[in-house]
């Protein structure tokens, strides 16, 4: 998305339609951690994420925007969140270190990657050895959800590139209005792989 459409991106409502409120929790977030939010624009998520790690937490603000990021370290600085460490990102490179992620989130980011290999391969660089992706992406299944198709995603199409980038699903959360939410880890690493559940 535009940075020009940034307002959209914290538009009051989205929490009712979306149930952010409730993905939130799933993300078990707790203090110390080192996160990432990936397309962070205006910080939705990034702030909340911000609280819930804390002080001795740290959390990476991945944006190819720089109007994005300019954005955020307004809002953060209101609120006086110096873990946020915003991070300019390349189409193919998201700049991120290696082996230091707990949780990185990507909310309806990664369908619009121009270069998704490169992207992932840097993802799964940069997680720590039993950290995750969190993924949410609109259900493609679901004739139901009010998005245009092209910003939609089956969960075979997730699972199957996601498995093909040294990537696998070890837990999903089938409860929400609009969304897939589905955690994945390095191939290596020790938590264990799951079958997707189907849908509905």
């Amino acid at each position: 998305m535009s940075h020009l459409g940034a307002s959209w991106l914290i538009r009051p409502e989205r929490d009712e339609e979306e149930s952010t409120s409730e993905s939130f929790l799933q993300l078990k977030l707790t203090p110390g951690m080192t996160v990432c939010d990936m397309g962070c624009g205006n910080g939705y998520w990034t702030l909340p994420m911000a609280r819930a790690v804390g002080s001795k937490g740290k959390v990476l603000a991945v944006d190819i925007q720089r109007e994005m990021l300019h954005k955020l370290r307004e809002r953060s600085g209101r609120l006086k969140l110096p873990q946020i460490k915003p991070v300019l990102g390349e189409i193919d490179d998201p700049k991120l270190p290696s082996g230091e992620v707990d949780l990185l989130l990507m909310v309806d980011v990664y369908h619009e990657f121009s270069h998704p290999e490169s992207m992932l391969w840097g993802i799964r660089r940069s997680l720590a050895p039993e950290g995750v992706v969190a993924l949410l992406e609109y259900r493609e299944e679901d004739p139901a959800v009010p998005i245009k198709p092209l910003h939609k995603m089956s969960k075979s199409q997730i699972i199957k590139e996601y498995e093909a980038n040294g990537l696998k699903l070890v837990r999903e959360y089938n409860e929400l209005p609009w969304q897939h939410l589905m955690f994945f880890a390095r191939d290596d690493s020790p938590l264990e792989k799951i079958d997707a559940s189907p849908f509905p």
